[in-house]
């Protein structure tokens, strides 16, 4: 598999012994901006620069510098674990120094010492599975702005293919040979579909055609897969000396740690580049202090769906950086007082987490309200929502059957009753016996429906009625179909 020896090959890079600027353009050593913008003042003030101590000592930070990271706390640093691990041994503190700043070779450059290096345990340096680790720093970094990782709720909720991603670092700007600049540059990408990061697929941007990356090359679990492009169609890509630097998209109107810099196979190839999923990661870095765990502080949006005599309440997290491990919904009868309620676990997949409020009357008009919640509490309660569960339809019957040969079947029907909720479909279906296969259907029009297609001799055949509460099949018939 590729991604094994440009793994080694960074690892050789990223620890502090042998690390540095001036060795980072190796051949086939990876991840890599291409492409870039030059940053601008007060653009990513979260991005720091891992240096060696020892080659800072002696060549002063742009020599030293051999990955990126991000601040998400005062005190935490969070970057790839390739950076810090050389074959399963993890770098000491002492020979790692924090570099703030975008110049590295100005004299304001800021540099902070290590005090503790935590690579995910989970880390595997061939498969590059959960590439991240969590640097605690020696002192706290009060005056720079920090930068708040993504969490599983709001990454199912606001992370799609397209979605805008920007990566920065002191990486390698050329493809052919070491062009490493002083000034952090930024390079403009997008997201791409899981099914590239894993499943093989190839994806188009602005014209351009990307590879996927097949099974057992990318996990999509554990990674993102993502590129640019610019206005003449150069691909844009992070390259050497990018690794562990972070990938920001903005979410809900806040920007928000997405990925970190991981691997790839050439810099701006016909391949997008690998990135660790940080949602992925959301556990080990609470776990490691690079998360400050917050209370829900604003309530979820939540839509309410009518069923037969229940409500059916799905929950979308407020993006307040908190985490919530639960959902809660009541529904108040204003008129008798009681109350009725449902609750739910956070949805750990890109699916927004449901639950029902069962045990209510039909047609009554209840107020609903929601709530998040988590260790550290709950968040206010939801504006009041006014919904009404419906009952079924109820389906008709089957009064006549004429068979109109060549596999045509004309059926009369009794009435179907919508007992209240308009009926958004009306159908005879006939199904095979003990068979899922051969099913046909028509929709029923006055009081008939024609069903063709009719191939087998045996039938069973019913009215099915659709409204807002769910499906509702009425009495089956058996219809056998003489050849005519």
């Amino acid at each position: 598999m590729a991604v094994s020896a440009l793994i080694v090959a960074l690892t050789g890079l990223a620890l502090p012994t042998s690390a540095g600027a001036a060795t980072a353009g190796q051949p086939g050593s990876t991840p890599r901006v291409i492409n870039g913008d030059l940053s601008t003042a007060g653009q990513f003030p979260y991005l720091v620069a891992l240096l060696s101590a020892n080659r800072y000592a002696s060549e002063g930070a742009f020599e030293a510098q051999f990955c990126g990271g991000t601040l998400t706390t005062p005190t935490t640093v969070v970057t790839a674990a390739h950076c810090v691990v050389d074959k399963g041994a993890v770098a000491g503190p002492r020979t790692i120094l924090i570099g703030i700043g975008r110049d590295l070779s100005a004299q304001s450059l800021r540099v902070v010492e290590v005090a503790a290096v935590t690579a995910n345990p989970a880390y595997n340096d061939d498969s590059a599975a959960n590439d991240v680790a969590v640097l605690t720093l020696a002192a706290p970094v009060t005056d720079v702005p920090s930068l708040l990782p993504i969490s599983p709720a709001e990454a199912a909720s606001g992370l799609s293919a397209g979605t805008a991603l920007q990566v920065a670092g002191w990486g390698n700007m050329s493809t052919t040979g070491k062009d490493f600049p002083a000034v952090f540059r930024v390079g403009n990408l997008v997201l791409f579909p899981d099914s590239t990061c894993g499943g093989g697929a190839s994806y188009t941007y602005n014209g351009v055609k990307f590879d996927g990356f097949d099974v057992g090359d990318a996990d999509p679990a554990t990674m993102l897969c993502a590129a640019g492009v610019g206005g003449a169609g150069q691909r844009i890509d992070s390259c050497q000396g990018d690794s562990g630097g972070p990938v920001v998209a903005t979410v809900a109107g806040a920007a928000r740690l997405i990925g970190i810099v991981s691997w790839g196979e050439e810099c701006a190839s016909r391949f997008p580049g690998v990135y660790t999923r940080v949602s992925a990661e959301y556990d080990f870095l609470v776990a490691n202090g690079a998360i400050v765990a917050l209370a829900p502080s604003q309530p979820p949006t939540i839509t309410v769906a009518s069923e037969a005599s229940a409500l059916k309440v799905t929950f979308v997290p407020a993006s307040d950086g908190s985490s919530p491990t639960a959902f809660a919904a009541t529904a108040l009868d204003p008129v008798t007082g009681q109350v009725f309620n449902c609750s739910t676990a956070s949805s750990v997949t890109a699916a927004p987490a449901s639950c029902s409020i069962a045990g209510l009357t039909n047609g009554t008009a209840y107020q609903v309200t929601a709530i998040a919640g988590g260790a550290l509490g709950n968040s206010p309660a939801t504006a009041p929502v006014i919904a009404s569960p419906v009952p079924l339809a109820t389906a008709g019957t089957i009064s006549r059957v004429v068979n109109l040969g060549r596999g045509v079947a004309r059926f009369f029907v009794t009435a179907t009753a919508d007992n209240g909720a308009p009926l958004t479909a009306l159908r005879v279906v006939c199904q095979v016996p003990g068979r899922n296969a051969g099913t046909r259907s028509a929709d029923i029009t006055g009081e008939s429906a024609t069903v063709t297609g009719l191939r087998a001799k045996r039938y069973r055949c019913y009215v099915q009625a659709i409204n807002a509460a769910g499906v509702s099949n009425g009495q089956a018939i058996a219809v056998k179909l003489k050849r005519r």
